[in-house]
Order: structure tokens, then sequence, then C-alpha cells
């Protein structure tokens, strides 16, 4: 093992499964979180709304995580939000998400407040930034915002996960499923090149109601991403995301770090508590039990290949 591996698997360790893998609970969204409440018919929707969400979504659904991704400061202050339980690492959101009201996300920047001494004083194992990502567009500009970005984990001694998400360059829509297949692969590329600890990505191959390509794409993805990655639900349909984790992970992924998935359709219940604790929980473990079977099966394959090479060699 070497010494970059070694410090990797350190790094990685407090966001881990026991068995290897990823299960990440992401409770960091913001303007949207508001939007969703909005359209759920929860109208004026104030801060004290989304922070009162945000912390059931803490106590239910840490149990059943590996990892939870919150946001400043909605979701974490001045210290480690009560709630999370033992055993399930805390990831700050340290970006600032720039948009028009009601919008797409046009551009992130780096939080300022997310400094290492904030980062120690929450309890924080690592951090998060999206990075919105265009074909022929704002490469030095990115470039800057991951390198400033690696340089906050590395001198806070924490993960660092890159979320990159794609968007075409320009007003018009993507022109196939395959030209925006290669722009996630594209992106991964690019992002991977800094050396995140852990790349976040969209799910590769994925459209609407179809799930045959995110093998194929997910095994581009691992050939390009040097590290794990792992992959986000926006924009899968919710049922269709167990599937996409389970074809990602044989493709190479090592889990997921998803929200929107596991809790968006508690959003118009009268008491969201119970829904969480029901629904939203069951949806979490059974894609906790896809990643385990995953991380096995990966696991013994190695064995396997590694006692055939012996078998050879002997």
């Amino acid at each position: 093992m070497t010494i970059g591996q070694a410090n990797t698997e350190a790094l990685i360790a407090p966001l881990s499964l026991a068995g290897g893998g990823f299960a990440m609970l992401a409770l960091d969204q913001r303007e949207s979180l508001r939007a969703m409440f909005a359209r759920a018919g929860r109208v004026p929707v104030g801060d004290d709304t989304l922070r009162r969400f945000k912390r059931q979504g803490i106590e239910i659904l840490t149990p059943h995580a590996s990892g939870v991704l919150l946001d400043r400061p909605l979701a974490v202050t001045g210290e480690r939000p009560a709630g999370i339980a033992p055993g399930c690492g805390l990831i700050l959101a340290a970006d600032v998400l720039h948009h028009a009201p009601g919008g797409h996300i046009d551009f992130t920047s780096l939080d300022p407040l997310a400094t290492p001494a904030f980062i120690e004083r929450v309890g924080a194992v690592a951090i998060k930034l999206l990075v919105i990502w265009r074909a022929g567009r704002d490469r030095a500009e990115r470039a800057d915002l991951v390198s400033a970005f690696i340089d906050v984990a590395r001198r806070a001694g924490v993960a660092s996960l890159v979320e990159g998400i794609v968007r075409p360059d320009g007003d018009q829509p993507w022109t196939s499923a395959r030209q925006r297949d290669n722009a996630i692969i594209a992106a991964a590329a690019e992002f991977s090149a800094f050396r995140p600890t852990i790349y976040k990505a969209e799910v590769p191959g994925y459209s609407e109601s179809d799930l045959s390509r995110v093998y194929a794409e997910s095994v581009r993805m691992s050939q390009v991403v040097a590290g794990p990655w792992v992959v986000l639900s926006n924009g899968v349909r919710q049922a269709d995301f167990a599937g996409a984790v389970r074809l990602a992970c044989e493709g190479g992924a090592h889990g997921f770090l998803a929200g929107r998935a596991i809790w968006s359709d508690v959003i118009g219940e009268r008491d969201v508590g119970p829904a969480l604790r029901t629904r939203s929980a069951r949806r979490l473990d059974q894609m906790v039990a896809i990643v385990e079977h995953s991380m096995r099966e990966r696991v013994s394959g190695g064995m396997a290949g590694r006692a055939r090479e012996e078998d050879d060699d002997g």
C-alpha cells in the first residue's frame, strides 16, 4: 500500500460502511428545498421550515447512513448539529450556490466561512464542493475553484468531495443522450485530475426511466476517476434510483450521496416525521443493502481472482 492510498483510506474511513463503500445522505439543499415546500403548498416557506425538516431528517435518517451532507448556515452553525447518529460522518457543504430565484444554479463559489478552523469546530470529517461544468467554457475558473477547495480540505485534514454537474454550452438542450453521457465522463476526467478524495457524479448513462446504459457508462467512469466515486440522485426518478445505484456499483461506483431519491416524497406530508421513519428510512436501508452487497461481491471477486493467479503461479 502506498502512502497516498493509506492517507485516502484514513480520510474515507469515517464516511464508510463497515464492509466498505458509502451510503451517504444529502440534506444540504437550500433554495431548492424551499421550492419543494412551496410546490407542496407550504407558502410562505421560511428558514424555520427548512431547519425543522433538516433536524428531523438528521435525527431519523442518520442512524441508517454512513455520512450526512449538511449546509451552512441552515443546518450547521457553530458546532456539530445535535442528533447526528454516532458513526455517521458529517460532510460540510463548502459551496455557495449562485442562481436566480427559483432557477437552476448558474455557478458556485467557495464559502469563505468554511475555514479549517470552522470545519474543526463543527466536527466535519469532509467537505463538499459542487461545480457546474460546461464544455468549452470556464475551465480556468473551474481549476482555480477546485484547487482552492482541495487546499482547504488539505489544511483542515479532512476528505474532499467534488461534485460535477454538467450543463450544455449555451441555452440549447443536449442534442442527444450520448452527448450528455460524454459530458459526464469528460467532467469526471477533468475534476479527477485534482485528486479529490471522493468524486460525486450524476448517474452515468441515465435518462428518464432508462437504465440500459448505466452499467457501461459507469465502467467508463471508473476508467477515468482515479479514486472512489459515488452517484447523486438529482435528476433521477425516485423509482429508478435503487436500480441505478446497483448498476453503477456493478460498474465500479462505491455507493451514493443522495437526498431527493430518499426523502423528496415526504415534503407534502402533514406530519413529516412518521413518513421519514417509514418510507424514507426503508428506502435508505434498501440502498445501503445494495452497496453492501456490491462491496462483498467486489471483495469476493478480487479474492477469487488472486486465488486463480496463485494457482497459475503454482
